[in-house]
């Protein structure tokens, strides 16, 4: 547990245990593709593991942990998305709903780690 809790406090290693984590499910997938589930991808489970180094950051950067902002933001954007969605189609499709919707939150998940990221990495080189 202290190893992980440092990995992830540790700004410089967390991205190589992105990478590693990240060839590791790419190995699983192109090797178990018989066993793989067809609609998963590899960005979806990595999402777990780019909210851990989104808390390590912003706890290391600002004090407090963005995650429960980022939480109200998911639940905000679901339920402008479910408006959306049924004001432009008469039905609700569950699945269209949830591809759109994870879809989304990978891309701003990403995009917020690499922002806090590159933050990090300016304020380590004195530049911010």
């Amino acid at each position: 547990m202290v190893v992980m809790f440092t990995a992830i406090a540790t700004w410089y290693i967390m991205p190589i245990v992105i990478l590693i984590i990240w060839m590791a499910l790419t190995f699983l997938k192109k090797n178990f593709a018989k066993y793989w589930p067809k609609r998963l991808r590899i960005i979806d489970i990595m999402m777990l593991v780019l909210l851990l180094g989104i808390h390590g950051l912003s706890v290391t950067l600002t004090g407090l942990s963005l995650l429960p902002f980022l939480a109200f933001a998911a639940s905000a954007f679901g339920l402008v998305l479910t408006v959306y969605l049924v004001y432009t189609e008469d039905d609700f499709r569950v699945r269209r709903f949830f591809v759109i919707y994870w879809r989304t939150l990978d891309i701003f998940i990403v995009g917020m780690y690499i922002i806090l990221l590159l933050i990090q990495v300016a304020s380590f080189l004195g530049i911010m």
